[in-house]
């Protein structure tokens, strides 16, 4: 990027915010464990971000972190907030490695970010959380869509695996995934 010239940058469709999520003690700490760690509207700021963003497998400090999300700017990632509450999430709970984790999560961001899944406005994020227990690695993957549409949860659930697939992962699979209206909490 020569002189920080605004000429060189490539701006996304839309600007997206990156949150992490704190373990929280109660249900009514949920609010309160979220943070917007970052936001971005290009792909030369995307990757600033994303390079210095921990990676969902690394743990920071004594910090336990639950889950890391990335939603459109003005969006909460939360089940209550207006443009999620009518709409569902595809939901994917999978065993898989450290590495294969980071990957995962990098191929459904760079889907997101890149409006490879989405070229419209029915997605509003995506968060991957930790589940592992007992040195079981796993996690669950979720895209949370705007509406409750089956049609259109269909076609994106395919373009979401089309993405998945087109990027080479060191453990060949895809994993199932399950729809969880949030309507219905």
């Amino acid at each position: 990027m020569a002189n920080g010239s605004a000429e060189q940058l490539h701006p996304l469709q839309n600007t997206w915010c990156i949150w992490e999520h704190k373990v929280a003690k109660s249900s009514a700490d949920w609010g309160d464990s979220m943070q917007s760690l970052a936001e971005f509207s290009t792909v030369e700021d995307f990757w600033k971000v994303y390079n210095n963003v921990p990676k969902p497998s690394q743990k920071v400090g004594d910090r336990v972190i639950d889950s890391y999300s990335i939603f459109k700017k003005g969006i909460k990632p939360e089940w209550e907030a207006p443009e999620n509450s009518q709409g569902g999430e595809w939901q994917s709970r999978s065993k898989m490695t450290p590495q294969a984790l980071d990957l995962f999560w990098e191929n459904m961001v760079l889907g997101l970010v890149g409006e490879t899944i989405d070229v419209g406005d029915e997605i509003c994020g995506a968060r991957v959380v930790d589940k592992s227990k007992n040195n079981h690695n796993v996690y669950r993957f979720e895209l949370w869509l705007r509406s409750n549409d089956s049609n259109t949860a269909a076609r994106l659930l395919e373009r979401l695996r089309a993405c998945l697939a087109d990027r080479n992962l060191h453990e060949k699979f895809m994993p199932s995934f399950d729809w969880k209206a949030h309507g219905g909490r």
